[in-house]
C-alpha cells in the first residue's frame, strides 16, 4: 500500500510569498514531504538555497494571486 502525494509546485518553479513585509519571489531548490500514518501529507518547500522550509500553504503561484490571498 502506498501513498501518492501530489504538489503545487516543482522544483525549479518560481513562487510569490511574503517575507519581513514584502512580497517577494523566488525558485524552489527543495521539496519536503511527510506523510503520517493517518495518510495526512505535509509539504514544505526550499527557495533558493534558503536555509528554512517554507510550508506549502504560505506559497502562491503569481503575485497576483497571493495579492488575491490578503
Amino acid at each position: 500500500m502506498g501513498v501518492l502525494v501530489k504538489t503545487r509546485y516543482s522544483i525549479g518553479d518560481t513562487v510569490w510569498f511574503i517575507s519581513h513585509n514584502r512580497v517577494q519571489s523566488l525558485d524552489i531548490t527543495g521539496v519536503h514531504v511527510c506523510v503520517e500514518p493517518d495518510e495526512n501529507s505535509k509539504v514544505e518547500y526550499i527557495l533558493h538555497f534558503n536555509s528554512g522550509w517554507v510550508n506549502e500553504d504560505r506559497l502562491f503561484k503569481s503575485k497576483k494571486e497571493l495579492l488575491e490571498s490578503l
